[in-house]
């Protein structure tokens, strides 16, 4: 094979690889700025950043009661430590589209180790949180 063709292999795969893991750090930064709003009680902001496939069944009220009530005995979050990112092109019941689930390990006031969540989506050039799910 040519030297400029290997080069130019190189140089596409690098190029490639740099721009996912660009795309995944927009994503995690999406993520974060929507927790935070959360972790501050911001829900109205949280919904208003949120993909429409979290918006279309969830107002900014119930978005609010929804978290509310699941995080209710928690108690103020005292850490967030990022365990995995993983890209996906499908979710379920989400039609076939760019996905990261980013799961973190959080501990709160009340509850020393939950496991959130989240996935942004990728949404008209822009990472928005989809869904957020807490065990």
């Amino acid at each position: 094979m040519p030297k400029n063709l290997i080069f130019i292999f190189a140089t596409l795969f690098l190029s490639l690889s740099s721009q996912a893991h660009a795309n995944s750090s927009d994503a995690e930064a999406a993520a974060l700025a929507w927790l935070e709003a959360i972790d501050s009680g911001q829900y109205e902001q949280a919904w208003e950043t949120s993909s429409s496939l979290l918006k279309k069944p969830l107002s900014p009220h119930m978005l609010e009661r929804t978290i509310g009530a699941a995080r209710r005995d928690f108690g103020a979050v005292q850490s967030r430590r990022q365990v995995s990112v993983v890209r996906e092109t499908s979710m379920p019941g989400a039609p076939r589209d760019d996905y990261a689930v980013l799961t973190f390990q959080t501990s709160f006031e009340n509850r020393p180790q939950i496991t959130e969540t989240i996935t942004p989506h990728l949404e008209e050039g822009t990472w928005k949180v989809s869904g957020y799910y807490l065990n």
